[in-house]
């Protein structure tokens, strides 16, 4: 009799694990992009952290380093933000002191705030709120006021590529910090525009400047033309041997743009108030006696109204055809209709000559 074979039973405690349903996610394959997107996000706010660190530490160099050169910034609540994808400096009641041109200048701003973006960190836009009210040491005071101020620059590492500044509907006025206050420009807008000309050599320093002031109102120049029209100005061209300022004395700084053979070029002038209008070009630089040389060749219209304005009456036309006669030769083909050329401007040899006829004398700046 032959056996059965023997069958071996599974115990009952032990119980197969069942397979997962069909379409049925794991957790883990739910929790991998989260968990992703956390290591991004602190790794990110790691990165944003250390960078405002580095930019504390950068305006901290950039305050000393001024405090070198004699001006001191000063804010008492500055702040660092901007989190997650921008730096953002702001500043109430900046006050500054320092050399300039005009002495011991103090001034305070009543908000500054400087952005950056963390992509484009040398591309820096900066709004101010006014008003800015500067004092020097000799009791003067200048008030400047705004709608919108906004301003740009762009560095490549400490060189200053680009700046541009945009004011709206700017109020300046004058006086002295004890006695009242005289408003002395009005206008719709103020552009200024700087730049690295990238069509010259870097050795050369030079750069573009442009600036245009739209519907300005000057009481002075009001009462000195004899109209009240609004004004308009613009301004094209460039100076070589440029450097930023760090001189104590102007004259300082003068005398080193002097001996890099320095030059300011003026490619295109034009003022316009009503009905006198003014377009010019030329360039100027300092001579060995620190002199302004250079010649400059102008176009007008309105200049006979302009003279009777100040009593020539019959012959404010005899000068005005005069000065047409010496300027009409070589600029004639230049000039825009409407306007008539003037002779040639030269500073020469310490000589102001309008075309052959010396009219003054200019004295060394320093």
């Amino acid at each position: 009799m032959s056996e059965s074979p023997k069958v071996t039973e599974t115990p009952a405690s032990v119980t197969p694990a069942p397979a997962p349903p069909p379409g049925r996610v794991s957790r883990f394959g739910l929790f991998l992009p989260v968990a992703i997107l956390l290591v991004l996000l602190a790794g990110w706010s790691a990165f944003w952290f250390v960078a405002r660190a580095r930019v504390h530490d950068a305006i901290t160099i950039w305050l000393a380093q001024e405090v070198e050169q004699q001006r001191t910034w000063t804010c008492p609540d500055r702040t660092i933000g901007g989190f997650p994808f921008r730096f953002e400096v702001r500043c109430t009641n900046l006050h500054f002191t320092g050399t300039t041109p005009a002495g011991t200048v103090t001034g305070t701003v009543a908000q500054f705030l400087a952005v950056a973006q963390v992509y484009k960190p040398n591309h820096v836009i900066i709004e101010a709120q006014g008003p800015l009210v500067a004092d020097n040491d000799q009791g003067e005071r200048v008030k400047l006021d705004w709608q919108a101020f906004d301003a740009s620059a762009v560095f490549t590492g400490n060189r200053l590529d680009r700046f541009s500044i945009i004011v709206d509907a700017p109020v300046i006025a004058t006086g002295t910090i004890e006695g009242g206050m005289a408003e002395v420009l009005r206008a719709r807008n103020w552009q200024s525009h700087l730049r690295v000309d990238p069509e010259r050599p870097a050795d050369d320093h030079v750069y573009d400047l442009a600036f245009a002031l739209k519907d300005a109102r000057v009481p002075a120049l009001d009462a000195l033309i004899g109209n009240s029209e609004p004004a308009a100005l613009t301004f094209q061209g460039a100076i070589t041997e440029a450097a930023p300022f760090t001189a104590k004395e102007p004259s300082i700084e003068f005398e080193r743009w002097r001996l890099a053979g320095g030059r300011l070029e003026i490619n295109e002038l034009s003022a316009a108030k009503g009905p006198q209008r003014l377009q010019a070009r030329g360039h100027f630089s300092l001579d060995d006696q620190r002199r302004p040389q250079g010649r400059m060749e102008a176009s007008v219209a309105g200049l006979e109204e302009l003279l009777a304005r100040f009593g020539l009456g019959g012959r404010g036309n005899l000068i005005a055809g005069g000065l047409a006669i010496l300027g009409g030769g070589a600029q004639a083909g230049n000039v825009p209709p409407g306007l008539t050329p003037l002779p040639p401007i030269a500073l020469r040899d310490g000589q102001v000559l309008v075309g052959p006829l010396r009219v003054g004398n200019v004295a060394p700046l320093y």
